[in-house]
C-alpha cells in the first residue's frame, strides 16, 4: 500500500535527494508567487490552494518532476516560454535537478489565479 502523507514536509522527505531538492526550490518559488497561498496535501501531494480552490500540485517521480494543472487555456496563453518542458494532458513535466525557472512558476501561478477567479 502507498504511504499516505500528512504534510508538505512529510512528502517531500519521502523522496529521493535531488528530487526533494528540486521541488523544494518549485515550492519556494510558488509560495512566493501569491499572498494568501495555502499549502495542502490533495490527492497524496503537495497542492498549493487560494481561497479553498486548487491552484497548482506539484509532485516527484523517479524520473521527472511535475507542475499541475496545465489547463489547455493556460498552455495556449503561455505558448513558447512552455518550449522546454514536455506537456502531458494537464501536466508541465520538468527534469530532477533543473527546478522551473522562478519566473516562469510565479507567471503559471498567477496566471492560474486569474483563471480561477473568472469562473
Amino acid at each position: 500500500m502507498r504511504q499516505k502523507f500528512e504534510s508538505v514536509n512529510d512528502y517531500l522527505r519521502s523522496m529521493q535527494p535531488e528530487v526533494r531538492k528540486t521541488l523544494q526550490a518549485v515550492r519556494k518559488s510558488i509560495l512566493s508567487s501569491a499572498k494568501g497561498l495555502e499549502e495542502v496535501v490533495s490527492y497524496n501531494i503537495p497542492g498549493y490552494k487560494l481561497g479553498g480552490k486548487a491552484v497548482v500540485f506539484i509532485a516527484g517521480f523517479k524520473n521527472h518532476c511535475s507542475l499541475y494543472p496545465m489547463t489547455k487555456n493556460l498552455v495556449n496563453s503561455l505558448g513558447s516560454k512552455l518550449n522546454n518542458f514536455t506537456i502531458k494532458g494537464s501536466t508541465l513535466q520538468y527534469e530532477i535537478g533543473e527546478p522551473l525557472p522562478p519566473a516562469l512558476v510565479k507567471l503559471i501561478v498567477r496566471e492560474r489565479i486569474k483563471l480561477l477567479s473568472s469562473k
